[in-house]
């Protein structure tokens, strides 16, 4: 196989997302955005790119609240590689500045013959903040929130656009990923917006899997971005 290599020319833009979002809202088919950035590959690397020094060695292993993921945890990493590889846009980075970020990438995109089926940038999601097209999208289709924020991003959601979400789900860490499941799927929605760090790689392509459309959000939910100006 050869190398795989990212390429910002390959990357695909907000209208073009938008367009895919509103199609498999409107036919009803799952859908399932994620990104993938300096942790989310960290994560990937155990056991291959990363021996388990390397992995004790990183900074926030042991904090939760970095990436809601605690290293080493070879379960995480075996779905998050298996997320990956089902989404149907996945966002990198371009920049090499940092090992963590573009090349370790390419190098976990290789190890493990990873060849996503559509790239974006990884900070697509900041391009969405004030989206009037997104929200037009949320004011017409049921969404659901999940996320530490969720429920204060749910004010902001109904004070500014006037969008009564369909739910809110809170999120920690990796070991809350069955309740949250558990919870979605007592709520009637058609998107998911999901700010839940490595978590919602794969919760996002988990629901879409059952047929919701899925947008790994991140730092997009926080309150603070959304304020009236």
């Amino acid at each position: 196989m050869k190398p795989f290599t990212i390429l910002e020319e390959d990357f695909i833009q907000l209208p073009e997302i938008i367009k895919r979002l509103r199609y498999c809202l409107r036919n009803k088919v799952g859908f399932s955005l994620i990104r993938v950035g300096d942790a989310e590959n960290q994560v990937m690397a155990q056991g291959s790119i990363y021996t388990k020094e390397e992995i004790n060695n990183i900074w926030w292993a042991n904090d939760e609240k970095w990436t809601g993921v605690i290293l080493p945890n070879y379960k995480a990493r075996d779905r998050l590689i298996a997320s990956v590889k089902e989404a149907d846009i996945v966002g990198v980075l371009h920049q090499s500045e940092e090992y963590e970020w573009k090349n370790l990438s390419e190098e976990i995109f290789t190890y493990y013959k990873i060849k996503p089926r559509v790239l974006c940038y990884a900070f697509i999601n900041v391009y969405m903040v004030n989206h009037p097209e997104l929200i037009a999208l949320m004011k017409k289709h049921r969404t659901l929130l999940i996320g530490k924020v969720a429920p204060e991003f749910a004010v902001i959601l109904k004070g500014r656009f006037n969008i009564n979400v369909a739910g809110s789900i809170t999120i920690s860490n990796y070991y809350e990923i069955p309740h949250v499941l558990q919870q979605a799927g007592q709520i009637d929605y058609e998107m998911a917006l999901i700010s839940a760090g490595s978590n919602a790689v794969i919760l996002a392509t988990t629901l879409a899997q059952q047929g919701k459309v899925a947008v790994d959000f991140g730092s997009a939910m926080k309150p603070e971005l959304w304020q009236f100006p």
